[in-house]
């Protein structure tokens, strides 16, 4: 081959571009609006000499003043140092230049032992280590905490006592409230370049009703919020930020006596006071990851502009329902939202990436982020457009990252049952009335074949690969072993429990394969902390097939005349299904099971 040697020259303008020439042996790169500009040109120039191109140019200008994500550090699993850099370099890549680090309580507060403890809370240099790092790429590394609500494993310790209101939410108007708070502002002052700040406020349902009531007495809720809101919004200004909150609540207390409420209902008529409820300065962040129409969001930003003058409209990767991220539900809802903030001149995006349980591994996230990319930067989407985006910045497996969700879907619709299925009991069955009439089985034998080999070349992404791989190879056994034990138990067929009896060593053989593979891509990508939860969920269900052995021979010695779990009738969690219903019932079915489900799941 020719040498690649190719003379760059860099030009910095003033307005946002992002722009490469190349002629020859000579390229020219101009960009403007930041650094992380510069790297997206720099990626496409790099591809256009290892691919033996000679002369291209390419502008773009991005339609988003700020492209960015938010991901989820406090739910279980905290991304290790490494983790985050490498996510960071990939999406300076991409173009993107923002990262929100999601910290409830998992940051250090000097001389509060209790604030994210036994929880893998990043240190104040750890902090610093990832603003230095982000600040390099053009990535401005943005802090998102919570001041109000989504405290609860901070307020569960007896030392958060004098701040605490119900389990989840602080105690407004106590001195010892805004005490935290303030050691909350001063410790990221310390850590974060950024004065850009997320304060959280979101979900604050049960706000006024544990100890402010005993104390204060019934008092209206949006009155509680307000004064909590503009407390906050004056410490943080004190401290020189500039704060964001999510939106919701005002949307929640607008429509409070809607029958059957959801976030962000279309029936909410925001009243026109409201703007002069708000403090001045805030900056509304509007979620949503739930709806595929372009006039909910177009709506929605319309209704929000008596909030704030700048609204940040964030998306989701759904990473939070299971072991793989859910790609096909994430694009079909961020599309239109991304068409609405364009057509509504929303000039501040971000994806947001949640755990909420920590199964899955969130690198996988970046094949989603490319969409959020490539539509600031072509003004439109085009799935082919994200996926050279994700070539150029990760490498050439995006449609590998796209299969991983397969795992999800052995019913067929997008409902993500991988959680309930490896949690299932195998006596107990409480999933299996669910189950039942879904081959599972084949499914997962055509579908581990499939992922056989998948991610070999992807590096820091192959830890990811290995555990969807591992996972499907499990669930040709697992998935539907308590519906084929009760029905050979009903039709008192001892040969085929004999062969369920001996399956039960197959299973359990895998279990701990999937379980070594499931910690090693844990501590790959996050601290420690976190992966007891899931040591306590596996070796639940290792236990609990270890006594299905036990029971299973008991009952064909004889020793036993029979097996009461398996007597039991097997019903829906979630009440009847009408003929032609998904049995899988909605995207709340984890949280019924964990509900229902024995205490080794929880």
């Amino acid at each position: 081959k020719e040498s690649a040697d190719v003379a760059v020259e860099v030009i910095k303008v003033e307005n946002g571009l992002s722009e490469v020439t190349l002629d020859g042996k000579t390229a020219t790169v101009t960009y403007g609006g930041g650094k992380a500009r510069f790297f997206r040109a720099f990626a496409h120039l790099h591809d256009y000499v290892v691919n033996g191109k000679k002369n291209e140019h390419l502008v773009e200008e991005p339609v988003f003043d700020m492209v960015g994500t938010m991901v989820d550090m406090s739910r279980n699993a905290v991304m290790n140092v490494e983790t985050v850099q490498f996510m960071l370099r990939k999406m300076a890549l991409m173009g993107m230049d923002s990262y929100m680090l999601y910290t409830e309580d998992t940051y250090e507060i000097e001389g509060r032992e209790y604030f994210g403890y036994m929880r893998g809370r990043y240190t104040k240099d750890e902090i610093r280590q990832m603003d230095k790092y982000a600040i390099m790429l053009g990535i401005e590394l943005i802090p998102c905490v919570q001041m109000l609500g989504h405290l609860k494993t901070h307020l569960h310790w007896p030392a958060a006592a004098p701040y605490r209101d119900t389990p989840h939410v602080l105690l407004v108007g106590a001195d010892a409230t805004y005490e935290l708070i303030e050691d909350m502002l001063k410790s990221i002052k310390e850590c974060f370049t950024s004065r850009r700040l997320h304060m959280g406020m979101d979900e604050t349902v049960d706000l006024g009703t544990g100890a402010y009531v005993k104390k204060h007495g019934h008092r209206e809720r949006t009155e509680i919020f307000l004064e909590h809101l503009n407390k906050v919004t004056e410490l943080a200004k004190k401290h020189g930020f500039k704060p964001m909150m999510w939106s919701d609540m005002f949307f929640r207390l607008a429509g409070k006596d809607l029958e059957n409420f959801v976030d962000y209902d279309r029936r909410v008529v925001m009243p026109e006071s409201i703007s002069k409820l708000v403090p001045e300065g805030i900056e509304p962040v509007f979620w949503d990851y739930y709806h595929p129409d372009v006039e909910f969001y177009s709506e929605n930003i319309e209704k929000h502009k008596l909030l704030g003058k700048n609204t940040i409209f964030a998306g989701g990767i759904w990473g939070w329902s299971g072991y793989s991220i859910h790609f096909t539900r994430s694009l079909k809802n961020s599309v239109p939202a991304l068409i609405a903030c364009k057509d509504k001149g929303v000039k501040e995006v971000i994806a947001t990436v949640w755990h909420n349980g920590s199964e899955a591994s969130l690198i996988l996230s970046l094949a989603g982020m490319s969409w959020y990319a490539d539509y600031c930067y072509k003004g439109e989407f085009s799935e082919e457009s994200a996926k050279e985006c994700f070539r150029r910045s990760c490498g050439d497996f995006y449609d590998d990252i796209r299969s991983t969700e397969k795992i999800e879907y052995p019913h067929g619709s997008d409902i993500g049952v991988s959680r309930v299925l490896i949690y299932n009991d195998p006596l107990m069955g409480l999933l299996d009335k669910h189950i039942e009439g879904t081959d599972t089985r084949s499914y997962y034998l055509k579908l581990t074949e499939e992922l056989k080999g998948i991610g070999a070349n992807s590096g820091k992404f192959k830890p990811a690969f290995d555990v969807i791989y591992k996972y499907s190879d499990l669930a040709i056994e697992k998935a539907d072993y308590g519906v084929r034990l009760k029905k050979a138990y009903d039709e008192k067929n001892n040969e085929e429990l004999k062969a369920l009896l001996a399956e039960c060593d197959v299973i359990l053989k895998k279990l701990r394969e999937f379980k070594d593979t499931f910690r090693s891509a844990w501590l790959e990508y996050n601290k420690p902390f976190g992966l007891e939860v899931h040591d306590i969920r596996y070796g639940g269900v290792i236990a609990r097939f270890e006594t299905t052995k036990q029971r299973l021979n008991d009952y064909l010695d004889g020793k036993i005349t029979r097996l009461e779990e398996l007597e039991e009738v097997r019903l829906y969690i979630d009440g009847d299904h009408p003929e032609g219903t998904d049995k899988f019932g909605g995207m709340v079915l984890w949280h019924q099971y964990q509900t229902y489900a024995t205490v080794n799941i929880l």
